[in-house]
């Protein structure tokens, strides 16, 4: 994991050496161009710095935090079920499933679950998609957040629109463990951290002889 960070760095101090040189030329040959003409490049290069960080962090997450599954791979329908068995338990945690994409994320809605998060005091909800490529076996993961107001328990709960976050990577691909150990968690041990949620998952497709990869999109 101390590789895939270093890379990582290494990734975006190659995009910050391009980046800054456009500046360095703007102040190098300013005092010959016109000041309109100026400050065009400059919005320009802003938007262009702003978009082609996107594109490396895309190229990054695609590239170096990709995790390759163990063992025989399972069939799409065996592993969608080894998740969505989830739903099954009495845990704070759901799966969802919508135009054959999956979402995991907290029962912030349901009784009791929802009387424990308002405890908590929670301002926002961690949510992870997963996009299934059965061709490549492999399964994209996608972090996301939305805010969310408990004003009273079940039906007064609102949450606003699920917007794209930076992947969450602190994680140990030794101590990942799988969807079982929802069931023999204690409600109070649930700290609702991104980990308890992601670090499942992923043990579980892993284990199920599918690839892992992150993406922002």
């Amino acid at each position: 994991m101390f590789f895939r960070f270093l890379w990582t760095l290494v990734w975006l101090l190659l995009w910050l050496v391009v980046v800054l040189l456009g500046p360095a030329t703007l102040l190098l040959f300013g005092g010959r161009l016109a000041s309109d003409l100026m400050a065009t490049l400059g919005f320009g290069w802003l938007a262009f710095a702003c978009l082609s960080l996107l594109v490396v962090l895309e190229v990054v997450l695609q590239r170096v935090w990709f995790f390759p599954g163990s063992g025989v791979p399972v069939s799409e329908d065996e592993l969608r079920g080894r998740l969505l068995a989830v739903n099954n338990q009495a845990v704070p945690v759901r799966v969802g499933e919508r135009r054959r994409k999956l979402t995991v994320g907290w029962r912030y809605d349901e009784v009791p679950w929802c009387e424990l998060f308002s405890r908590r005091n929670l301002s926002n909800l961690y949510e992870l998609r997963l996009r299934l490529d059965p061709l490549t076996r492999t399964v994209t993961l996608m972090d996301r957040r939305r805010s969310v107001q408990f004003l009273f328990c079940p039906e007064g709960v609102k949450t606003g629109w699920p917007r794209v976050v930076l992947p969450f990577l602190w994680l140990r691909l030794g101590r990942l463990g799988s969807v079982e150990q929802y069931a023999v968690t204690e409600p109070y041990l649930y700290d609702f951290h991104p980990r308890e949620i992601k670090a499942p998952v992923m043990g579980t497709i892993l284990a199920s002889g599918w690839d892992v990869r992150f993406s922002l999109f």
